[in-house]
């Protein structure tokens, strides 16, 4: 197992290291970093990377990960924790989805590259850096400023043992759904990359988004930082948290719904929706009030989250709707 070497030290406590691994120098002689927690159990164990900001609008994991890191700092419990609390730091600071200075999308982009534009690099750097050291991984996500989803646990479908693992973490998880990481309409996800390098377990939940904030911000981190905590027990890095198991949890493969037009969105099924197949789920009125766009369930599903905004751009993601398997 390689050992995290950090370009910057800003502290250190017998068991804990707070730090930067730096990706790219600025004009001003600033760098490009990617700021990490590393904290050593007592005992032998796995090693666990929880990383979050992924896409820099997406702030319960990085809260969670905060969390984590202050409870585990001063707590006995095997192996390592691995915190990366904002990958894309630039996307955080400026609270967007994309890289400011070359506005790629991290999450289409894995594994990167060290000689194209910075944030091919961020991938790059990270990956033989940072995740190379990992026996497993969580990378937080959300819905961000725009889409409302449901939590939801991704993995990777269970073709071999390394994804059976990866659907037993993303169960340990405990949410209502799970989501099987299959048929993706984009490449350049990091689970999917991380598996193809290292051969690691992976997952990806989605928790949260910037609608409802103002309401269930505190929920969504609970949920991010206790499931965490359940994954941890999973993989005997401390005792199990003996949480009570989320009951009718249901496995689903997600598929996005896009509109050809845009206008004034109008919802007609919400979170949690079971819709059978020909049900308007959506529409959409031009500036006049003409209904111009029909949603209709392409299939037997259930909706798991939707496009928030009330105006809708042309070929924008309209729903986030599962097939139940």
């Amino acid at each position: 197992m390689s050992i995290i070497q950090l370009d910057q030290i800003v502290k250190q406590t017998p068991k804990r290291t707070d730090g930067f691994v730096n990706y790219g120098q600025r004009p001003d002689n600033t760098f490009y970093q990617i700021p990490v927690i590393i904290i050593d159990g007592e005992s032998p164990g796995p090693t666990l990377l929880i990383d979050c900001c992924t896409h820099g609008d997406e702030y319960e994991g990085t809260a969670a990960i905060l969390k984590l890191a202050g409870e585990f700092e001063n707590k006995k419990f095997n192996g390592k924790l691995v915190l990366v609390p904002a990958l894309n730091i630039e996307a955080f600071v400026t609270m967007r989805r994309s890289t400011l200075s070359d506005e790629f999308n991290l999450n289409r982009i894995f594994p990167g590259n060290d000689h194209s534009y910075i944030t091919h690099r961020l991938a790059h750097v990270y990956i033989e850096r940072v995740v190379c050291c990992a026996d497993a991984v969580i990378t937080f996500h959300g819905g961000g400023k725009v889409l409302h989803l449901e939590p939801i646990i991704g993995y990777l479908p269970p073709t071999d043992d390394i994804n059976q693992k990866s659907y037993e973490m993303a169960q340990a998880f405990n949410c209502k759904y799970t989501w099987r990481m299959q048929n993706l309409p984009f490449t350049g996800v990091s689970i999917v990359e991380y598996k193809k390098k290292y051969n690691i377990p992976c997952i990806l939940p989605e928790v949260g988004s910037h609608c409802g904030r103002l309401h269930d911000y505190n929920k969504n981190v609970d949920i991010c930082y206790n499931g965490s905590k359940n994954v941890m027990g999973y993989l005997n890095m401390i005792p199990d948290t003996g949480a009570e198991k989320v009951k009718d949890m249901m496995d689903v493969e997600l598929n996005y719904l896009h509109c050809y037009n845009g206008g004034m969105q109008t919802l007609v099924k919400r979170e949690n929706d079971i819709v059978e197949e020909g049900e308007t789920m959506a529409y959409m009125q031009d500036i006049f009030g003409n209904v111009i766009e029909e949603l209709k369930a392409p299939y037997k599903g259930v909706v798991i989250g939707f496009w928030s905004v009330p105006v809708i751009r042309p070929g924008d993601w309209w729903s986030l709707y599962a097939k139940i398997l």
